[in-house]
């Protein structure tokens, strides 16, 4: 099996949005500040108020925590243009974009997250499913706008495989 000890930057990472059919896009992560949190619950069970006599349990599944923020330069399409990061990650009326959950649940996307190895021997692929936003931010800056997602993954931790 081949291991790589390069290490990984911004320029090696690619992040796909996909929805329920068959639309896609490609998000440019130019600021490299792409993160997940995964969690684990613990209950802690004292004896008398004591730690030492006490035990744990195990607690309940958390969803996967994560956030990126990237460059944009227009929030919405017009006629003929390509989707927009905005109208995906809002869900938009006009995109006309298909949840990947079930009718009647909070619409979700799938987020697969492809590092590449640059010496080509150990390149991966993390994918985050039933992904829900929490928060969208848009923001003016000097030199780029940006737009940040927060958000969690219906799952407790992202599928991570070889490609």
């Amino acid at each position: 099996m081949a291991v790589s000890n390069i290490v990984r930057n911004l320029r090696d990472g690619e992040l796909t949005i996909k929805d329920g059919d068959s639309n896609s896009m490609t998000v440019l992560l130019d600021q490299g500040d792409l993160s997940w949190t995964q969690r684990l619950q613990t209950i802690e069970i004292k004896d008398r108020g004591s730690i030492s006599a006490g035990h744990l349990r195990k607690g309940d599944d958390e969803s996967v925590a994560l956030s990126f923020s990237a460059r944009w330069t227009q929030l919405i399409s017009g006629s003929g243009d390509p989707l927009q990061l905005y109208e995906m990650l809002s869900f938009r009326s006009a995109a006309d974009l298909t949840s990947t959950s079930s009718a009647g649940e909070q619409q979700t996307l799938t987020f697969e997250f492809t590092v590449t190895d640059p010496k080509g021997a150990a390149s991966e692929k993390i994918v985050f499913s039933k992904v829900y936003r929490e928060t969208l931010t848009m923001s003016e800056g000097d030199d780029a706008n940006t737009i940040a997602f927060t958000g969690k993954a219906f799952q407790t931790a992202p599928v991570v495989s070889r490609v």
